[in-house]
């Protein structure tokens, strides 16, 4: 009786598989179904304007928000992990809607969102591109500190 024995992989065979376990969960994290719902300047402007309450959450630094920024929007720059230091004069309850001045994507104020859901933070709109730039733009209310 004859044994067959397995056949080895080749090298790159190996390097592909290896790869593609390496960069899956990459994948998996950019994808559609964990995106934050988008918001349209003329939507949050609406929501003012109706007077509903809405935490807005410019997450730029520091120093930009001061040059302006969407008029009662509070400050609380982006960082890679949020504490809960970072984020305690957040109510809980009320909508919150993050901004930056990214470009399309919205690459800052998707992930702040992120992390205030991972904290327990629930509906949580990212404020679409054109964002900060769009409101200005409009000639929507500005505060300058």
């Amino acid at each position: 009786m004859k044994i067959k024995r397995p056949q080895k992989l080749s090298s790159a065979a190996l390097f592909i598989v290896l790869f593609l376990f390496s960069v899956s969960p990459v994948i998996t994290c950019y994808g559609e179904d964990d995106e934050i719902p988008r918001l349209t300047i003329e939507a949050l402007k609406k929501m003012i304007d109706d007077k509903v309450e809405v935490t807005i959450i410019d997450v730029q630094p520091i120093n930009i928000y001061e040059k302006g920024h969407i008029r009662d929007a509070i400050s609380i720059p982006w960082k890679s992990q949020l504490a809960l230091e970072d984020v305690w004069v957040i109510p809980s309850g009320i909508p919150i809607v993050t901004y930056c001045a990214c470009g399309p994507g919205e690459a800052d104020s998707n992930d702040f969102a992120k992390q205030l859901m991972k904290m327990g933070y629930n509906d949580i709109k990212v404020l679409k591109h054109p964002a900060i730039q769009g409101w200005i733009e409009a000639g929507y209310p500005v505060d300058k500190k």
